[in-house]
């Protein structure tokens, strides 16, 4: 051994040596060794008579120094035999397979305790034990800052919480589905549009002449009839009842010119007279002839298409029979309202007598229903009401969650101060991050998403607390320089492991964030944000509440100041010298610990995890359950439809279903409609604040559209005629809808509309036989034809530079001739061609104020119907036919001249939807595979151990398989609300996972085993604690009302569920099987391999200088002697040192003063 790794030996620690042991060296001589006597006596090697020690100079020689002074310092040394340890052994003591023995390495662990026992403690907790009530206040005093704040915010009027919840605004903003729409739908915003309005477009001026929204009831009889005689008459009492409530005929119902109320649309209608004069077989008041009226009604030309709106899918209509199992009713709301105050006052009004009057009045038919039939309604009015009422009223479910975590923390922490303070913690931390998230990164949503992160802090929290806490008891057991070494210990242990377990889950959530999505990016923020915060404060300010609790409370019941007799903490915190068996067998005798939970998981569930044959077992059924689910996620269908709010078991949520699934297609059903536009140019949307989901961003033209060139002209003509002229294999590609009556393509192209009607124009008699108007209309044309309607125009006013003529045409065709008479082509296409007043060009219609010509024809539109239904389309049936309208689109423009090569398909929200299902989809995986990636990095990092951190990692991609699995085996498709849901996963699965595998890197032990029930004992307890806190906490989810919390809450208690039991169970199996031993893995040992010359043989040297260990090459074999036999082990070669102890405390060795060798 070289000199200077014996530099810092100090004298006093070869003070008061006592014992011997015998060793055998390779050549055969014997060595003996000093040890520790308890009364205070030195004694040379070698020597058999003890002499005490005195203020006189006294020498011992060493072999090799004192080695065990060196390494373990201020600690007795006793063997698993019940002898003193040599100090061979000491020096001895490495993490290899052939050198390890029980009696090593219960010294090794011993002197690694005694090393952090004596560590130098944390600043912070220095400050804490020093100044507990300071520590205390100082810490406090954040929590309220963050509430006092809020409330403050809150006061001045500043939108501290922007709750939303009437909108779920998942918008792709920069996507082209997106900013398409927002162009057409703010395509008549912008100053300058010429209004059309015709004479005979008479606008009613009486008080509720329209609708603002319609209450719709749906008639249902599983396994019946709803066509028959009893269940008609019982729909018309129902219909009545409402129609009769005085205010609904006072101040409610649409009503006519005459001021009367408009009847229900109903099957009703088709038996009291009102269709009398279509065929006389439609008067049958008593319901007398309900099979040939409901036949007739389906079949008759002027009826049936209405009539299709009444008939569920399974309906059978004939002559002999009428059978249906469902059937609906719409009562329309009248707008605008009598009286003064703004719309939304009168908006208000009607929500209130729809929830406060109508809506009792259905749930007492509901509860008192007749003749087996149910009774389902809804209304737009109803369902935003009950969305916001019912989306803050589940906000019970968070309180009823605090109080099952607030009962379970002070259940195992038998403390009222601790627990008390705790979760007030967790809820402040809810106040901290929402001021970063709202105030300082200036994101203004807050929708259902975030409600849901109260539920999860909750849970993370309550493990957080846990984890301290448990450490904090368990620092109990161990005795310490000073109450500020305790809390240091207790603050490595527990914060490294709770910093890598909140570092990932805020990692897995932040990594939600890469989605353009808004309610999922700021959700995964403002949940990386809660994390981070609750961490913070666990940190700081939970340690000064356990030290107050410690110095003043302990001992104390919870209402008074009697101290308990045989408190519990008393027990759990006495100290033990149970750590002399640390990493022994199991089949030793174990000193019992002071929990039977902790006692549970170190013997019984240790044995049968590394039970040579039971361990077999356990994997086989863990893997067993992964395959089984992982067969269920081959099934995983992507849903057909948006989004729910309600639980299928709602009445709001059963009328969503049978409105998107029950009832045939029919004209009031929400069909796509494809859009074929010029002129606009896409949305833009740059100087929207990010997070400002109502920004409507700034409109684009085309300013390259026009048509007033012939070969435009000529080629919109040509578009027009081959769109209306499709192939069958292209109407079915493209799935454009038929008119149900005469076959044609429902499709609106206006060209060839405007062609037809000015070349019956020109062959009036008021033009002369020169006048042409047959497109393309050129400008020798127009103005001859100008000419001929001087009542009109002027041309003497047009300038030289006007070439408007087409134009001209555009808006003598939609006015009629500037007569404002409606057509069947103005109700059609007035919506889709927009024109602008355009200085210098446009002029006034002679003698017609409000009247132009010479406008510029900004945008034109052709519409095609699909058969596509909004409510059954999802995106794996969608995007393929936005695809292919996309391609058809690309194709026909090529054949047109450059003016018109601008123009692109859209529809109102549809491609959008399904490019934001599509989108879901893609996040989720991607955020699953990022987030498994970053875990695996975080891992390996934080476990310093490939191996360890490779099957940690497994298990929770295992944990992840199994959770999707879950979403086909309970029913449901991956939908929206699915689709989020997985984006979360591995943030809530990381947990357990990471408490085992930091526990299992960080034990003292060497062994697998002992490693593993190191592991289990300390952290087992900490894990079942957390799953079971959050598992408590999701259970009151499942009683919401909003589908989604619905399938969060059982999301949750999934998630929570398989990472428990598959790191207790699995990934600790795993670990006591090929769980890495020494230095396996290690990234430690492969850096000292790559970048230092040290060998795996070295042994370490904890006070040298340099490199920090002694090379093989110093070393030799020694055999100890001992009475349960003998070990061979490895030493430093030996160098004689004699030690001279001082009476004044100074030391001579080999000569030289202070210990300098």
């Amino acid at each position: 051994m070289d000199q200077s790794v014996q530099d810092k030996w100090w004298p006093r620690k070869a003070e008061k040596l006592y014992g011997q042991q015998s060793a055998t060296l390779d050549g055969g001589s014997s060595l003996y060794y000093s040890e520790h006597h308890p009364n205070g006596h030195l004694v040379n090697p070698g020597a058999t008579a003890n002499r005490p020690y005195t203020n006189g100079v006294v020498k011992s020689r060493f072999l090799n120094g004192p080695p065990e002074q060196l390494l373990c310092p201020t600690e007795n040394i006793v063997s698993s035999t019940g002898n003193y340890a040599s100090t061979s052994s000491l020096l001895a003591d490495q993490r290899t397979n052939t050198q390890s023995t029980d009696d090593l390495t219960g010294t090794t662990i011993k002197r690694h305790k005694v090393r952090q026992r004596d560590r130098k403690p944390l600043a912070i907790c220095k400050f804490i034990t020093g100044f507990p009530k300071t520590a205390f206040g100082v810490f406090l005093s954040f929590h309220i800052a963050f509430v006092v704040a809020t409330a403050i915010l809150f006061l001045v009027n500043y939108d501290i919480l922007p709750l939303e919840f009437e909108q779920f605004p998942l918008f792709l903003t920069e996507d082209d589905s997106n900013s398409r729409d927002k162009a057409w739908d703010n395509k008549d915003n912008a100053t300058g549009k010429i209004r059309r309005i015709t004479v005979d477009q008479v606008l009613p001026t009486w008080p509720r002449a329209f609708s603002i929204d319609a209450l719709e009831l749906i008639y249902e009889i599983e396994d019946g009839n709803v066509f028959t005689k009893e269940i008609l008459q019982t729909i018309k009492d129902i219909e009545d009842d409402i129609m009769k409530i005085p205010q609904y005929q006072t101040s409610f119902c649409q009503v006519d010119s005459s001021g009367n109320c408009i009847k229900p649309t109903s099957i009703l209608r088709y038996f009291d007279g009102t269709y009398k004069s279509i065929d006389p077989i439609f008067d049958d008041p008593m319901f007398d002839n309900v099979a040939n009226v409901v036949y007739e009604a389906a079949t008759n030309i002027a009826t049936k298409v209405d009539f299709v709106y009444f008939l569920s899918n399974e309906s059978v209509i004939d002559r002999e029979v009428a059978m249906a199992k469902l059937t609906r009713s719409s009562l329309p709301l009248g707008w605008p309202l009598n009286g003064t105050g703004t719309s939304e006052e009168k908006r208000t009004s009607v929500e209130n007598f729809l929830t406060g009057t109508v809506q009792p009045k259905l749930e007492e038919v509901i509860t008192n229903k007749k003749e087996k039939l149910d009774l389902i309604y809804t209304s737009g009015l109803i369902f935003f009401r009950s969305a916001r009422t019912e989306g803050l009223g589940d906000l019970v479910f968070a309180i009823g969650s605090l109080g099952f975590i607030f009962c379970f923390i002070w259940f195992q922490t038998r403390s009222l101060w601790i627990t008390g303070w705790a979760v007030l913690s967790i809820v402040t931390s809810f106040f901290g991050g929402n001021l970063i998230y709202r105030v300082v990164l200036g994101y203004a949503y807050f929708g259902f998403f975030h409600v849901l992160s109260i539920f999860i802090i909750l849970g993370i929290g309550a493990d957080d607390i846990f984890v301290f806490y448990d450490n904090w008891r368990a620092t109990g057991h161990e005795h310490y320089p000073s109450l500020a070494h305790r809390l240091s210990d207790c603050y490595r242990r527990a914060m490294g492991t709770m910093f890598v377990t909140s570092f990932t889950t805020m990692a897995a959530f932040m990594a939600s964030a890469i989605t353009p999505l808004l309610p999922i990016r700021t959700f995964g923020i403002f949940s990386g944000l809660l994390v981070v915060v609750n961490y913070l404060t666990v940190v700081t300010f939970l340690p000064t509440v356990v030290i107050l609790y410690h110095l003043h409370f302990k001992g104390r019941c919870c209402c008074c100041n009697r101290r308990q007799t045989n408190s519990r903490q008393e027990k759990d915190d006495k100290p033990r010298a149970d750590h002399l068996h640390y990493c022994q067998s199991s089949n030793r005798k174990v000193v019992k610990k002071r929990n039977i939970i902790v006692r549970f998981f170190k013997t019984h569930y240790f044995r049968f995890v590394t039970h040579q044959v039971a361990r077999w077992f356990v994997l086989l059924v863990f893997l067993g359950v992964f395959a089984m689910l992982l067969y269920y996620v081959t099934l995983l269908e992507v849903d057909d439809e948006r989004y729910r709010i309600f639980t299928s078991d709602h009445n709001l949520g059963k009328a969503q279903d049978r409105q998107i699934r029950s009832f045939r297609p029919n004209d009031n059903d929400r069909f796509v409609q494809v859009y074929l536009v010029w002129g606009l140019g896409k949305r833009n949307f740059s100087e929207c604040h990010y997070s400002d989901y109502k920004c409507a961003g700034t409109h684009v033209w085309d300013d390259v559209f026009n048509l007033n060139s012939p070969l435009a002209q000529k080629a919109m003509k040509d578009f027009c005629i081959r769109l209306r002229n499709l192939s069958s294999e292209e109407v079915e590609h493209l799935k454009i809808r038929r008119d149900v009556i005469t076959g044609d393509l429902q499709v609106a192209c206006f060209m060839e509309n405007l062609d037809i009607y000015l070349q019956k124009e020109e062959n009036k008699t008021v033009y002369s036989n020169e006048t042409n108007l047959e497109i393309p209309l050129t400008e020798t044309k127009m103005l001859n034809f100008m000419r001929q309607r001087r009542n009109i125009y002027n041309t003497s006013m047009l300038s030289d530079s006007f070439y408007r003529y087409f134009d001209v045409g555009v808006s003598f065709w939609l006015t009629n001739g500037y007569t404002f008479s409606g057509t069947d082509d103005y109700r059609v296409y007035n919506d889709l061609i927009g024109e602008w007043e355009e200085e210098p060009y446009t002029k006034e219609v002679n003698g017609i104020k409000g009247a132009y010509y010479g406008t510029r024809l900004r945008y034109v539109a052709a519409k095609v119907n699909l058969t596509l239904n909004t409510g059954r389309l999802g995106y794996p049936t969608g995007l393929p036919v936005m695809n292919s309208w996309e391609d058809f689109m690309d194709t026909e423009l090529q054949k047109m001249p450059p003016e018109l090569r601008g123009g692109f398909q859209l529809t109102h929200e549809t491609w959008h939807v399904l490019k934001v299902q599509e989108n879901l989809v893609n996040t989720a995986v991607t955020g699953i595979i990022i987030g498994i990636a970053l875990v695996l990095v975080v891992l390996v990092i934080a476990t310093q151990n490939f191996l360890v951190g490779f099957l940690a990692t497994l298990t929770i991609a295992i944990v992840t398989t199994c959770v999707v699995g879950v979403i086909p085996m309970a029913g449901w498709k991956l939908g929206v609300l699915t689709s989020m849901n997985l984006c979360l996963v591995v943030g809530l699965a990381v947990d357990y996972v990471v408490h085992l595998a930091q526990g299992y890197q960080l034990s003292l032990c060497s062994d697998r085993k002992g490693r593993l029930r190191d592991t289990l004992e300390h952290v087992g307890i900490s894990i079942l604690s957390g799953a079971t806190t959050t598992l408590g906490a999701s259970v009151f989810m499942m009683f919401s009302k909003i589908q989604f919390y619905v399938q969060f809450g059982i999301f949750i208690f999934s998630v929570v569920g398989f990472s428990m039991v598959f790191s207790l169970g699995f990934f600790s199996t795993v670990l006591g099987i090929i769980g890495p031993e020494n230095s396996t893995g290690s990234i430690v040992a492969l850096f000292r391999r790559w970048f230092t010359a040290r060998r795996d043989n070295d042994l370490d040297c904890y006070t040298c200088d340099g490199k920090g260990y002694i090379t093989s090459s110093s070393q030799m074999q020694v055999t100890t002697q001992n009475g349960s036999g003998s070990s061979t082990l490895s030493i430093p070669r030996p160098r004689i040192y004699t030690v001279e102890m001082q009476g004044n405390g100074s030391a001579i060795t080999n000569g030289i003063p202070n210990g300098k060798y």
